[in-house]
């Protein structure tokens, strides 16, 4: 028998007008083979998404690689700088100073982390001078820019002043008191991170040193390379020529990416078992149109048709189902993942319910990357899964007895 037969015999089975039962249930095998392979494919979209703009964020801020100093040590900055930066790999090194404070404003207190460093190095930071959304970035020298969660709680405004306290050196026994100062916000940023714009204030790296009592020195240096997946490997290059500590993006950040990683394998296993049930259907599906077309395949076999043919006629079948539904759910996964962020700011129209509140996750908006390989490979784990459940009632159908089944006919 012809390839085309056995295809035209299993197309038929699907639509047979006297098997209404199999045909509703091949339906809803299609359906929950486009159902599970459309939500893995828009699952693992957004997870791409979130691991891209959680690196984008945090690359925007820290760097790859931190150089630590020694406070108390008045190393001269600015030379170990030029000499990481001429470290073939290495494309800039900021010094910078990082301490925590507390900070009082309006009658509100809050805890946060300043960061000194210099006008220069502020203004080549696109990540940060990019997301400014009030004040004037040119006044940086006269006060200090503050995240946009963090002025909320502390209900200010550009222009407003803030007090700053610093606990280093306090000591009640001895009657030290804490170093308080005041300073003005001229620019308020938003860098659509929770973590950041809640707890981040930068300050010009003289008037950090000049309040955190660094004299000339710095707290750390932030090297950026690049490529990221080198950062290790330059944290030893740069410890052996600075011998100072450096840590790598991949150490200090490792908590971050593993837990996405760790989900991401995890949703795509919970998320597998969709397609696992549909292939289940088509098993029961299948088994059904092989007892509905006894007859049929009994007379096949008497005009010569081999067990084989009889076993890739349900092959085809099962292959079929799984075709169409991995196509119809590669279109929608496709086009939902595209239009995801519309579909969101749909959804909270009509519900009056914010789903991704900054408040509670790390960003404002729904991020999204769609991987071409992603698609191929769900799509060919759909089709897989089809075939396997193809083979035990294909197996079935090819073993019946054509003798036995004409003669109780």
């Amino acid at each position: 028998m012809s390839i085309a037969f056995e295809i035209t015999m299993a197309v038929r089975y699907l639509r047979a007008k006297n098997a209404r039962f199999c045909s509703i249930m091949t339906l809803f095998s299609i359906i929950g083979i486009a159902l599970g392979v459309a939500t893995l494919i828009v699952v693992m979209s957004v997870m791409n998404g979130f691991r891209a703009k959680l690196l984008d964020s945090i690359f925007g801020i820290d760097g790859h690689i931190n150089v630590y100093f020694d406070k108390n040590v008045n190393s001269d900055y600015h030379a170990v700088s030029k000499s990481i930066e001429k470290i073939p790999g290495v494309l800039k090194a900021i010094p910078m100073t990082n301490d925590q404070v507390i900070i009082a404003a309006s009658g509100r207190i809050a805890g946060a982390i300043v960061r000194g460093l210099s006008t220069q190095d502020l203004l080549n930071n696109t990540s940060i001078i990019n997301n400014i959304i009030i004040g004037n970035i040119k006044k940086f020298n006269e006060g200090v820019m503050i995240g946009a969660r963090l002025a909320e709680v502390l209900d200010i405004n550009n222009g407003d002043k803030i007090t700053l306290i610093s606990p280093q050196g306090f000591d009640a026994l001895f009657d030290e008191m804490p170093k308080v100062k005041e300073y003005e916000v001229v620019a308020i940023f938003d860098m659509g991170m929770l973590e950041y714009d809640n707890t981040l204030i930068y300050m010009p790296i003289k008037a950090a040193q000049a309040f955190f009592n660094y004299k000339s020195s710095v707290r750390n240096i932030e090297v950026f390379v690049d490529d990221i997946t080198e950062a290790d490997k330059l944290a030893n290059t740069i410890e052996k020529e600075i011998e100072m500590e450096a840590e790598s993006w991949q150490l200090q950040q490792s908590h971050y990416f593993n837990a996405l990683k760790t989900e991401r394998n995890v949703m795509f296993l919970i998320l597998a078992l969709i397609i696992i049930v549909a292939a289940f259907n088509i098993i029961s599906n299948l088994m059904m149109i092989v007892q509905e077309k006894k007859s049929a395949i009994a007379i096949m076999r008497t005009f010569g048709a081999t067990s084989g043919s009889i076993m890739r006629i349900f092959c085809a079948c099962g292959l079929l189902i799984g075709f169409t539904g991995t196509c119809l759910g590669s279109i929608i996964g496709v086009v939902f993942s595209l239009n995801i962020e519309n579909i969101k700011v749909f959804l909270e129209s009509i519900t009056n319910v914010k789903l991704l509140d900054p408040m509670i996750y790390f960003f404002s908006s729904l991020p999204v990357i769609l991987v071409p390989q992603d698609v191929v490979s769900i799509s060919t784990l759909a089709l897989f899964l089809s075939f396997l459940a193809t083979i035990a009632p294909a197996l079935q159908a090819a073993a019946q007895d054509p003798a036995e089944i004409l003669y109780y006919e």
